[in-house]
C-alpha cells in the first residue's frame, strides 16, 4: 500500500463513509473513490463492502487495521517533529511541567527566569511526567520538569531537587497533631486518597507497600499531587503526595509528616537527547532548582 492508500484507508475506517473520508482529508469525493480503488486493486482484494450507504471493513481490512493506524501514528508523530523544529527556530522557551509543580513553583521560577530574559516569550503546557518525556523525545518543548528517580534512556536529563513522600492530613486544630513521621503501615491500612499508579510516585509507592506485604485500602484516586492534597484539606482523608507540593500549601489546617520508611523523591529536568542546551534553558533549569524547596 502507498502512503495515499493508507490515508484514504483510515479516513474510511474512522468515519465510515466515502463523503466524510473526504471531508476528513480534504479532498473530493471521486478522489477518495478512485484512490480505494486503486488500493483495492494493488491488494489483490476488497477492502470494504457497502451496506445501507455506508462502507463496511471486510475481514482483510480489520486484520490491517491494527498495523495501519501504527503507521498512521508514526507519520503524526512525523508531522509534530517537523512542526516543532519549525517553532523552536523562534526566540522563545517552551516548558513543560507536571501539574503540580505548575501551581507554585512554576510562577517562582519564572520570576527568577525573567530577570535574565525579560524580553524572551515562554510557552509552557501541563502534562503528566510520561507525557512529557514522549513530548520532548520528538522535541516538542526545549525543558521538562517531571517527577522520577529514574533516568530515561533516551533522553538527557539533569537533577532539579530532591524530596520525600509526605502524608498530608487535616487537623481539627492547628498544632494538634505535632507527629513529623508516620509509619507508611499506618496510613495504608486505613482509607486514604492515593495517586494513580500510571503516574512515577503512584507507582513508586505501590511499590513500596508491595516490598513490605501491606495491601492498600484507597478509597479516592487522583491523578495529580496537587488534587490529592486538596482533598486532604478538605477532609476526605489522608494523602500520600511528594514533600514539593506540601511544601506549597498554605493552609493553617494541613499537617505533613514524613512517611517511615523514608521514600526519595526527585525532580528531574528532561532535555532533548544530543541537543547542546541554549542558555536560556540552562538559566530556567537553574531557577526552578533555587524554588524548588521541599
Amino acid at each position: 500500500m502507498r502512503l495515499k492508500h493508507v490515508e484514504v484507508f483510515n479516513a474510511i475506517m474512522l468515519t465510515g463513509t466515502l463523503s466524510a473520508a473526504a471531508k476528513l482529508l480534504h479532498v473530493t469525493q471521486p478522489a477518495v473513490t478512485q484512490t480505494l480503488q486503486s488500493a483495492e486493486r494493488q491488494l489483490g482484494y476488497a477492502l470494504f463492502t457497502r451496506q445501507r450507504n455506508r462502507l463496511t471493513p471486510t475481514s482483510e481490512a480489520l486484520a490491517l487495521y491494527p498495523e495501519v493506524q501504527k503507521l498512521v501514528s508514526q507519520l503524526e508523530s512525523v508531522r509534530r517533529l517537523a512542526g516543532a523544529l519549525r517553532d523552536g527556530a523562534a526566540s522563545q522557551l517552551r516548558v513543560m511541567v507536571v501539574p503540580s509543580l505548575a501551581v507554585h513553583h512554576l510562577p517562582a521560577a519564572l520570576r527568577l527566569f525573567k530577570l535574565r530574559h525579560a524580553d524572551m516569550r515562554v510557552s509552557i503546557r501541563t502534562l503528566h511526567s510520561s507525557e512529557i518525556a514522549q513530548a520532548i523525545a520528538l522535541r516538542e518543548a526545549d525543558v521538562g520538569i517531571v517527577y522520577g528517580n529514574a533516568a530515561h534512556a533516551a533522553l538527557d536529563d539533569e537533577l532539579v531537587a530532591t524530596g520525600r513522600l509526605v502524608c498530608v492530613s487535616r487537623v481539627s486544630a492547628r498544632g494538634a497533631d505535632r507527629r513529623t513521621t508516620v509509619p507508611l503501615e499506618d496510613i495504608v491500612n486505613a482509607p486514604f486518597i492515593r495517586i494513580d499508579e500510571r503516574d512515577p510516585l503512584g507507582a513508586m509507592l505501590a511499590e513500596q507497600w508491595s516490598r513490605l506485604g501491606l495491601a492498600p485500602h484507597g478509597e479516592i484516586t487522583v491523578q495529580t499531587h496537587h488534587i490529592a492534597m486538596v482533598l486532604a484539606e478538605q477532609g476526605f482523608g489522608p494523602a500520600i503526595i511528594d514533600s514539593f507540593t506540601a511544601a506549597a500549601s498554605r493552609s493553617d489546617t494541613l499537617h505533613a509528616r514524613t512517611l517511615v520508611p523514608e521514600v526519595p523523591v526527585t525532580v528531574r529536568a528532561l532535555l532533548p537527547p544530543g541537543v547542546r542546551s541554549p542558555s536560556p534553558v540552562a538559566d530556567f533549569i537553574e531557577a526552578f532548582r533555587q524554588v524548588a524547596v521541599a
